[in-house]
């Protein structure tokens, strides 16, 4: 079906979590401008839309993998040759070989794309970048509560009395939730951070916990010490609607604010004295990101100790605190309901077949992979087929090199993207993808009010021959023509995604500014049956689920692998602990191609304290390369310009992830020469327990002058 353009310009940008919701500005045809941007990167979609190097057209390769040979192709001859190749891997090795993976480009876009192509090839192996992003937290969660809690979804900023930053850099982040925190702390809410650097909301905090890295967990049990002992907890949230509560009570005595201090280099007093302030300042919202959450072998546990402080001091589905988001009627029936129905699963032959099942129970619920076992799974055949969707995984996963090799070792590698990546430049067939701006979609949305579901035409046409991510994979599931034509076309699609709501996209388009609201309410466990969405019906603080599984009921803090305490032969040699920083010009690997953005961020930057950089003879400005202990990779190194930072915490260094240089040579573009991921090996553990990633972050390393 043909799609209309846009009446009046609206679209959500898909750069970033927040999805803002910007007008563009159209004359002839062409998009001039953006109004309604908070950030560089929702300012130049018109620069990404028209950028020279952007694919625009089906391409061939010709030549060897990574040879840069390429020819162009029609629509029709890349739809054929694709489904063909499919049904060649399916009838030989069986489709459970075929791997998608998406990662936060586009977005939605690309779970969506995964999610269909999982019906129509009829494959349980499907990754989301997610899984070194919100899926410890997640699953701890729904150990804890049955579902999410400390997510963007659920924070609540404008009626918190309390804001509480884990881990999370929102003005680079999520620039509209700093926007909103901002608003919400001039209005007198408090705000509490905790983050080894002084991040810019840090300027703004009450309190600002600059924490040593990878010691999130030891804080945490330091504070739930201080809040059970000194009876601070919500008793009647407690006694009604938790268990486990005499459990973690018991398990908390050893872990003392006095124990904690050195462990997370913080003192005991701030301890002390952020357990007070969250406590009596209800209601009180906690969000934590990436940098406590995940990335680490601990991220569970970080998150599970984060979720019994929201539990203790009854910030559960209040104004003002932690939403569990999986009750809105939204999420339930709407935002989420593609990545949860049954009906989306691969068949149930199939499904036993996925990589971790039975090793990983909490990733099977979420259908998704283990990573780990895909990657080694290309080199000895258990991968057969790649269909990569908006995902740079050759920079964004760990283990870059072997990422690279493994594609190549492929039958079929199938990329979607604006640019010729790395990852692009190994594959078989590059499809042109269309931008957020070519698109027809519905979302929700990470600002508030967040109940709602939204829906927008395309505003302009595709350039070139662009192709929705959807539509490609939905067009080769048909001319596969193994069974059942699950969607026709993507209107389609998305009506389906409304069917419980009783709309159809063009319906939805037709509305009062595109949307459907969904009235909130909440302490829905008092109505609900039962009231929390776990074993036992309430909000556990020992973990029935986890227990099930084989991994600790309580919240646990174990040394990083790599660490002071836990390897101090290794810290002699490798004195800094690696963490990871955001850019706000780029989210991710996206970006270094786009001159505004780029501007910004000319070069990778490492930040370290100017008195151990003093000592090492580096200067600001100074090239440098970083090692890690690694023996894979131990040879090897990565480069950075150096900026030195006086607010550092003077054991820790900080770069950004997912540097690439698309004016470097193909076919590697620079993604081994300053990306983290090319000296991290997933060839052993340890792996966190939950998820199976390995350590991103909080890593032992060596700075030397370049």
């Amino acid at each position: 079906m043909e799609s209309k353009i846009s009446p009046d310009g609206k679209f959500l940008c898909l750069r970033c979590h927040q999805k803002c919701h910007l007008t563009g500005q159209v004359s002839d045809g062409k998009l001039v401008g953006i109004e309604g941007a908070t950030c560089i990167k929702g300012r130049t979609i018109p620069d990404l839309v028209y950028h020279p190097d952007r694919v625009l057209y089906p391409q061939k390769r010709v030549g060897e993998k990574g040879s840069g040979k390429w020819e162009r192709i029609s629509w029709e001859q890349a739809i054929e040759e694709i489904a063909a190749k499919m049904n060649e891997v399916t009838d030989k090795y069986g489709s459970e070989t075929i791997y998608l993976s998406t990662g936060s480009g586009q977005k939605q876009i690309g779970n969506q794309a995964c999610e269909i192509g999982k019906k129509f090839f009829d494959t349980p192996q499907t990754h989301w970048g997610r899984y070194t992003c919100i899926i410890p937290q997640a699953t701890a969660d729904f150990g804890t509560a049955g579902e999410t809690l400390a997510y963007e979804y659920c924070a609540e900023y404008s009626k918190s009395k309390l804001i509480m930053l884990w881990g999370a850099n929102v003005d680079l982040t999520c620039p509209a939730q700093a926007r909103d925190i901002r608003e919400a702390v001039r209005g007198g809410t408090k705000l509490i951070v905790v983050d080894p650097r002084a991040i810019p909301m840090a300027k703004k905090a009450n309190l600002w916990l600059k924490i040593k890295p990878g010691t999130d967990t030891a804080l945490g049990l330091g504070m739930i010490n201080v809040i059970i002992n000194e009876e601070l907890y919500d008793k009647d949230f407690v006694k009604n609607w938790t268990v486990g509560f005499e459990r973690l009570k018991a398990h908390v005595q050893e872990f003392t604010p006095a124990w904690a201090a050195p462990i997370t280099d913080l003192s005991e007093a701030d301890i002390i004295a952020a357990a007070r302030l969250y406590a009596k300042t209800p209601p009180a919202t906690l969000y934590a990101r990436t940098g406590a959450a995940a990335q680490q072998i601990n991220s569970s546990q970080n998150a599970r100790t984060m979720a019994c402080l929201i539990g203790l001091c009854g910030n559960v589905d209040v104004p003002g605190g932690n939403i569990p988001y999986l009750r809105t009627f939204n999420a339930k029936y709407f935002y989420h309901s593609y990545t949860t129905r049954m009906s989306l699963r691969a068949s149930p032959n199939k499904e036993n077949k996925f990589f971790g099942f039975g090793k990983y129970p909490m990733m099977h619920m979420i259908s998704m992979c283990d990573m780990p076992t895909c990657i080694r799974g290309m080199h000895d055949g258990r991968t057969r087929a790649a269909w990569i969707v908006a995902n740079n995984l050759v920079v964004s996963d760990q283990d870059s090199r072997m990422v690279f090799e493994g594609l190549k070792k492929l039958k079929l590698v199938v990329v979607s993207d604006y640019f010729m990546t790395p990852t692009a430049e190994v594959a078989d067939y590059v499809l042109p993808a269309c931008s957020y701006a070519e698109i027809d979609n519905i979302v929700g949305t990470f600002q508030e009010p967040y109940d709602y579901a939204i829906a927008h035409r395309k505003i302009i046409e595709p350039q070139g021959e662009c192709w929705d991510d959807r539509k490609m994979v939905i067009e080769v599931g048909k001319k596969m023509g193994r069974g059942e034509v699950f969607w026709k076309d993507v209107e389609d699609w998305l009506d389906w995604r409304l069917k419980y709501l009783g709309k159809t996209f063009d319906e939805m388009c037709n509305m009062p500014d595109h949307k459907i609201d969904f009235p909130r309410s909440y302490r829905r466990y008092e109505k609900s049956v039962p009231g929390f969405g776990t074993p036992s019906g309430k909000f556990e603080f020992y973990s029935e689920i986890l227990d099930v599984i084989g991994t600790e009921p309580l919240p646990t803090f174990r040394e990083n692998p790599e660490s002071p305490v836990s390897s101090p032969e290794i810290f002699k040699e490798y004195p800094f602990i690696y963490m990871q920083v955001r850019l706000a010009g780029f989210q991710h690997t996206e970006g270094r191609q786009i001159e505004r953005q780029r501007k910004m961020h000319p070069d990778p930057i490492l930040e370290m304290h100017p008195d151990p950089a003093g000592k090492l003879g580096i200067s600001d400005g100074d090239w440098v390369k970083l090692q890690i202990a690694e023996q894979k990779y131990k040879d090897k190194h990565i480069s950075f310009r150096v900026k030195l930072v006086d607010t550092m915490h003077p054991e820790t260094v900080g770069a950004a992830h997912g540097w690439w240089f698309p004016e470097k040579p193909a076919p590697e573009h620079g993604a081994f020469d300053s990306n983290i991921n090319a000296l991290l090996s997933m060839e052993h553990g340890p792996y966190e327990p939950l998820v199976g990633n390995i350590q991103q972050r909080a890593i032992a390393c060596k700075v030397t002058k370049a």
